[in-house]
């Protein structure tokens, strides 16, 4: 009996002794106690710490592949957890797509635990095979709500969700579909798009950004690749073989759909005029810039398969942008261009956006403690949200910022502004970002 009770003892504390450089870590014993209480069957796996966190793991924890119907399946979906402490804030991370292993800038200002998880279906949060039907906002948003519930209770200090691009919307979403689940909410250059292939897009690039000229040098390139069809194509080839991977379409095609999309990306990474280069520029000129702005690689069948998830969710209910042939369509090879194409074969495709607009519209009149910061050169920006000042949303956008517009690009009022409001809101000591 004696020996039992030591064994059991030393059982007891072992956990206790186990962490880096002999020092009893009671916050790791205490979370992974409840991780695996609140989420049976979850996967701890240490990551490397980094300042100032106590600890970083990643967790791959159980989902039901229908929330509506758990007992039809499941599937793994991967966290990552960046600890503090205990009584220190938390913040939300709504990936869009696959996780990213990087610190955000809200879990800087409140010196706060980061919990980030990935989009479902994406990266490693995904099951053998894929039931499309589910991948759909409602079901991601229970995905995250679940874990946010079920770490409430050992995270008890006030919650801000965060996220960029598409990550930046399912932040929003979740801040309108669950108003007390969160007291804050940061959204970078979030898109609320309203068609499969939303036409302001194309709008935004075509007459708003930017002046004439340049606009006018934008589709000057454009036909600059077009005319170039012939010395890139080999080019090409040679970037399959070095990289080995493989373009699934024809290279005319490729060709074609790397035309169409430059000035999309050129505006939405806030590209500069003289980064364009001129008539007599050589064919290594062109293919550079190229890879700079669009990058080939888009259309290669690695990258494709990756953006799988996201194309059929664009193309049933989140929507995207199209493709403006105005003016080229003498110079290219086929005469169809449409995001459909890069959707998974043999799934029904069926577009219904009823659901963005009813979020757009909720956005619009109900935004509460949300901060929205686009890219004035953006060309998402076209598709921003314009909260109504009945409202106590702030809405930022920086001149000439692109898609990588972030807090840390803004004046120092209009940082202070944020700083003030998130303090508010949070109810929470801030410190000012470094930079």
């Amino acid at each position: 009996m004696i020996y039992a009770k030591i064994l059991t003892f030393i059982l007891l504390i072992i956990p206790l002794i186990t962490d880096a450089n002999g020092f009893v870590d009671r916050d790791s014993v205490k979370l992974r106690k409840h991780l695996q209480m609140v989420f049976p069957g979850i996967q701890i796996e240490p990551l490397a710490t980094q300042v100032p966190y106590k600890f970083v793991w990643k967790l791959n924890l159980i989902q039901a592949l229908d929330h509506n119907a758990p007992e039809t399946g499941s599937f793994m979906q991967q966290v990552i957890l960046f600890h503090r402490g205990f009584h220190k804030p938390n913040v939300l991370v709504t990936e869009g797509y696959q996780i990213v292993n990087r610190i955000y800038e809200p879990t800087m200002i409140l010196d706060a635990n980061q919990i980030s998880v990935e989009y479902r279906f994406f990266g490693e949060s995904k099951p053998s095979a894929i039931p499309w039907e589910l991948l759909n906002h409602k079901q991601a948003l229970q995905d995250f709500h679940k874990i946010q519930s079920g770490l409430q209770s050992v995270y008890k200090k006030n919650w801000l969700v965060t996220g960029i691009s598409k990550g930046g919307t399912t932040a929003t979403l979740y801040s309108l579909n669950y108003p007390n689940a969160v007291k804050a909410t940061i959204a970078y250059v979030a898109p609320f798009v309203l068609e499969q292939e939303d036409k302001r897009t194309i709008e935004h690039y075509n007459h708003v950004v930017g002046t004439p000229e340049c606009r006018l040098k934008v589709k000057k390139f454009q036909k600059l690749i077009l005319n170039s069809r012939e010395e890139l194509k080999p080019m090409l080839k040679q970037l399959e073989v070095s990289e080995n991977v493989k373009f699934e379409m024809d290279l005319d095609k490729v060709i074609d759909y790397t035309a169409l999309e430059y000035p999309f990306s050129f505006w939405q990474w806030g590209f500069g005029c003289k980064e364009i280069p001129g008539d007599q520029s050589t064919v290594e000129d062109v293919f550079d810039h190229v890879e700079q702005v669009v990058d080939f690689n888009y259309y290669d069948n690695k990258y494709c398969a990756l953006y799988l998830p996201a194309y059929y969710q664009f193309m049933t209910e989140y929507g995207y942008y199209g493709f403006d042939t105005s003016g080229l369509s003498h110079l290219l090879k086929h005469q169809y261009f449409s995001n459909l194409e890069f959707c998974p074969n043999d799934v029904s495709i069926h577009y219904d956006g009823k659901y963005m607009k009813e979020m757009l519209d909720k956005a619009i009149h109900s935004s509460k403690n949300i901060i929205y910061i686009y890219g004035g050169l953006d060309t998402w920006t076209s598709c921003a949200v314009h909260p109504s000042p009945a409202t106590n949303a702030l809405k930022l956008v920086k001149y000439n910022g692109g898609h990588r517009t972030r807090l840390r690009d803004f004046s120092k009022s209009e940082k202070n502004q944020v700083y003030k409001l998130i303090k508010k809101w949070m109810r929470s000591p801030i410190e000012p970002l470094p930079y």
